[in-house]
Order: structure tokens, then sequence, then C-alpha cells
């Protein structure tokens, strides 16, 4: 008997969450309208492969996901990678989703500076990744990056893997760096991050 059931369609945002703040809700809510997207998933880091420096606690970057995204319908945040033992990895985490959400298409959403370390054969899995679910890929407002002017030194295969990306122009006005700075100096901060995750940052006192 033939499944007939209608794929659902589930974005992915991955992430430090370094704090999460409003940019990240940006990307999801344009992504979800864009691509009509029946949910969206964010999944913090759990240890990276690359080690990051003034990374908050997983547990901390959980927690505020958390808080970023409460009565936001459609949105969700996983606990996989912070619980996951070792590294964390996004050919694993989608092999993992991909099974628990048999009757579904995955859409990881990334930003440029990663596309660029897939193509650069960076990520595990390296171009193999892209095979596994459509990667939409939001890019600088004044990004020159254009799959059809790819590289004439790619690979065929590459380029024929690539055309498969989605491209979305982004217009993000803070950065989670910029925000760790500006609490280090003791800026105000209030109209990047939800009030809920600038509370649990003073009480925890982070990035200080």
């Amino acid at each position: 008997m033939r499944n007939n059931l209608k794929k659902i369609k589930i974005g992915v945002l991955g992430g430090a969450f370094n704090p999460p703040h409003f940019g990240h809700l940006k990307i999801a809510q344009i992504a979800k309208e864009k691509l009509k997207l029946d949910e969206i998933i964010f999944i913090p880091y759990g240890k990276p492969p690359l080690k990051k420096i003034g990374l908050a606690k997983a547990e901390d970057r959980l927690k505020m996901v958390s808080l970023l995204i409460e009565g936001v319908g459609g949105f969700k945040v996983s606990d996989y990678e912070v619980k996951k033992k070792g590294k964390s990895y996004t050919i694993e985490t989608i092999k993992y989703l991909k099974k628990k959400y048999k009757n579904s298409e995955i859409y990881w959403i990334i930003g440029e500076d990663s596309l660029r370390e897939i193509i650069e054969g960076k990520w595990k899995g390296k171009l193999k990744v892209l095979d596994l679910a459509n990667f939409v890929v939001f890019l600088r407002p004044n990004s020159q990056f254009n799959l059809k002017t790819l590289p004439k030194e790619l690979e065929k295969k590459k380029r024929n893997v690539l055309k498969k990306v989605i491209l979305i122009k982004r217009k993000i006005p803070i950065s989670a760096s910029e925000i760790r700075e500006k609490i280090k100096k003791g800026e105000k901060v209030n109209k990047f991050l939800p009030k809920k995750v600038l509370r649990y940052i003073e009480k925890r006192r982070l990035y200080e």
C-alpha cells in the first residue's frame, strides 16, 4: 500500500545561540514563510567540532533558546546535540532527524560562511551532507555569492550538488558576538533580546 501522506516540511536552525537573539527569530520566520515550512526546530550545539572561545554552557544556551521561542507557534527546541556525547556534527544530526521524523522533508538553515566551509570540505561528510537535506543559506545583503557563477575549478559533481541549495538574502542588524561584546562593556542590549532572555543572562552573569 502506497503512503499518500503529505510530507511534513521541517526547518532546522542549528547554531551556538551564544546568546540567541531577535536575529535568529527573524531568520526562522523568513524561512518558514518563504518555504512554507510546517515547523522550525532550533538545535543548540552541544560540543561543536571547532572550539569556540567564550561559549556559554550548553544547558544555558538551551534554556535561552527555549525562552526566545516561548509562545511562538510552530517553533520548538531540541536538546539532541546538548545531550549527545561527544562532538556535534550536522551530518549525524540530520540522520537522527530523518529517522525520528520519517514522513518529512528537512530544510537545514545555515549562513553563508557555513556554506563556504562545506564547499571547502571542512564539514564532516563534506558534500555528502548536502544530499541528506535541503540546505537554506542566508546571504549577507552585500554578498556576491551566486550559485550560477561558481568557480570553474570546482568539480562538476560539486557544482551540481550546490545547485540544489536554496539562497535567501538577509538583513540581520546584530550578531551574537556583538551582543556579547556589549554585555561585557556594560552597554544596553534590550533591543536585541527578549526580556526573558536578558533576565536569564543577568541572573546567570553570562558574558561578563
